[in-house]
């Protein structure tokens, strides 16, 4: 495994555990963390997470994990102590939604 697959894995189950344990922002509704992505330089890293829900419950999620960004940063430069913290960029990710919508259609097709 190569070190950024080993940082965005790390940063994937810290970031996880944190927005579950930590965060108590009744607009965050319940998400996964899906991936983590790195810039080449390590500077940047994009968090896609899914949830199921309206878009109204979409938006609020979006601006309470906005407003815990910093909140999280913070916490991550205490757990990880080796490595600078990237600036952390949250993303919906609508793969999963995607899936189900897909499945829907095919049953339909041969029922």
């Amino acid at each position: 495994m190569s070190r950024s697959q080993r940082i965005s894995s790390l940063l994937k189950t810290e970031i996880s555990s944190l927005i579950h344990r930590k965060i108590n922002d009744a607009r965050i509704g319940f998400i996964s963390i899906t991936n983590v992505k790195l810039s080449k330089d390590f500077a940047h890293a994009w968090v896609y997470y899914s949830q199921i829900g309206d878009d109204s419950q979409k938006k609020d999620t979006m601006k309470g994990l906005s407003s815990a960004t910093p909140f999280i940063h913070s916490e991550l430069s205490k757990i990880i102590r080796y490595m600078a913290i990237p600036k952390l960029h949250f993303r919906f990710d609508s793969s999963l939604e995607d899936a189900a919508k897909l499945i829907e259609k095919i049953d339909g097709l041969s029922s």
